[in-house]
């Protein structure tokens, strides 16, 4: 785990030095059903400077006694189809080559889906407090079904969203710096 922080610091620490490359954004969809914790979303980078950014990213999972394997994960560029992939992943996280132009932004769809053996889920956010700068905006939104009943979240959301069968709460950030991880306890 430390080999893994210190990884992501190291790459964290180059976006710094960088400065011209910045993580601005993020759209996630997050589902819960009783066994499972899913994460689909749109992460946008933006290059302002002259040169072609080859950026190596860590995409860190979340661990703890509640967390069963992550049995999935996928990525790939919505801008460009050449311009990211996966190195490799195993159950700490995933190793990506996300490619920058000059002068540009790039959008990676990133996902993966992983079991839950208790009443926990968990999305790693607090990671971007080493950045120095927070996400321009971030919108979250998690969809679950009205079988589960909800009994803390990390963040207060801004809206609620009702269907027959299911919920759907939805957060939206602007100048959000997280200090802490997206976290729901649930029964």
């Amino acid at each position: 785990m430390r080999k893994s922080i210190l990884i992501l610091i190291c790459i964290l620490f180059s976006f710094q030095l960088c400065g011209e490359l910045r993580f601005y954004r993020e759209d996630l969809h997050f589902t819960l059903t009783d066994s499972t914790f899913s994460v689909d979303g749109l992460y946008f980078l933006r290059n302002s400077s002259k040169q072609t950014y080859f950026q190596r990213l860590f995409y860190p999972f979340p661990k703890d006694s509640f967390y069963g394997k992550v049995d999935t994960f996928f990525c790939e560029n919505i801008s460009r189809s050449d311009s990211s992939r996966i190195i490799q992943w195993d159950q700490k996280g995933a190793h990506l080559l996300v490619i920058i132009p000059a002068q540009d932004t790039t959008v990676a769809h990133i996902g993966y889906r992983q079991n839950l053996i208790g009443g926990k889920a968990e999305y790693i956010l607090e990671t971007t407090s080493f950045w120095g700068r927070g996400f321009e905006q971030a919108y979250y939104d998690l969809t679950f079904p009205k079988t589960i009943t909800i009994d803390s979240l990390s963040y207060l959301p801004d809206d609620l969203e009702e269907t027959d069968t299911h919920y759907k709460l939805i957060w939206m950030k602007k100048d959000f710096l997280p200090l802490k991880n997206f976290i729901v306890e649930f029964k």
